[in-house]
């Protein structure tokens, strides 16, 4: 008999060994949508389907073309309702917006801001969190309400010390410059930057030669596809651009 139950201890550990998990992550970058097709987009991003790998949607950068008020990039998201949101022309103003905004260092006591998200899967976890550019609010006509903390290298340590025992791989979305990004992760355990910065850059390893660095514009007609495997107690991951083209659209 204890044979037996010995027999079937080893099975359950070397099944569990054995397991494999999946998530995709789809960042959608820029993408500029024109604000009367939100019908469209979201049916289009609501059918991003995998009958085994779960799928998480990510919307960062300006989502609408020029110009736009704050009152239609709420109904934008409010719309497609995103798990992961960073906008670039959101203002603050419009205080109807329903969905969390992922920004780590802004923060409001009008609308309701998260410093970072953890995605659960059954045998991983993945931690992000999202840095805007110090002079977002320079440049920008921005609600008073929205207070911009501009230590990007603080805020970034505080986020991977508090996601790094929580999780097993770290997002740093940003729309810093390459280089800034670079210096970021340096001596910080992100395993990579997915950068929401209005230039396409080269997708490689930082210089850490840890930390992944991902770049693309869906204004361009695409999509990035963050795939992440656990197996064997580690992740992989692959990233992958793939076409998005809305009918109509030229």
């Amino acid at each position: 008999m204890k044979k037996v139950i010995l027999f079937v201890f080893l099975l359950i550990i070397l099944s569990s060994l054995a397991a494999e998990d999946y998530l995709d992550i789809n960042f959608f970058i820029d993408p500029q949508f024109e604000h009367s097709q939100v019908n469209m987009i979201n049916f289009l991003v609501k059918n991003i389907r995998n009958d085994t790998v779960r799928q998480v949607n990510a919307f960062a950068g300006r989502l609408l073309k020029e110009p736009q008020s704050d009152s239609l990039t709420v109904y934008f998201i409010n719309t497609l309702k995103p798990e992961i949101v960073s906008p670039e022309d959101y203002y603050f103003f419009d205080k109807t917006i329903d969905n969390d905004l992922l920004i780590s260092n802004i923060e409001s006591d009008s609308i309701h801001i998260i410093k970072n998200k953890i995605i659960v899967c059954d045998s991983f976890k993945v931690g992000i969190f999202s840095i805007y550019t110090p002079d977002f609010t320079v440049k920008n006509n921005t609600a008073e309400h929205a207070k911009l903390y501009t230590d990007v290298f603080g805020i970034a340590k505080e986020q991977v010390l508090f996601l790094a025992p929580k999780t097993d791989y770290i997002i740093m979305l940003s729309n810093l410059s390459k280089y800034i990004d670079n210096d970021i992760v340096k001596n910080l355990d992100v395993d990579a930057v997915v950068s929401f910065d209005y230039q396409k850059k080269k997708n490689e390893s930082l210089s850490n030669l840890i930390t992944k660095f991902y770049s693309i514009l869906t204004g361009d007609g695409s999509y990035g596809k963050l795939h992440l495997k656990y197996q064997n107690g580690k992740i992989r991951e692959r990233w992958e651009k793939v076409n998005f083209n809305i009918p109509g659209s030229n």
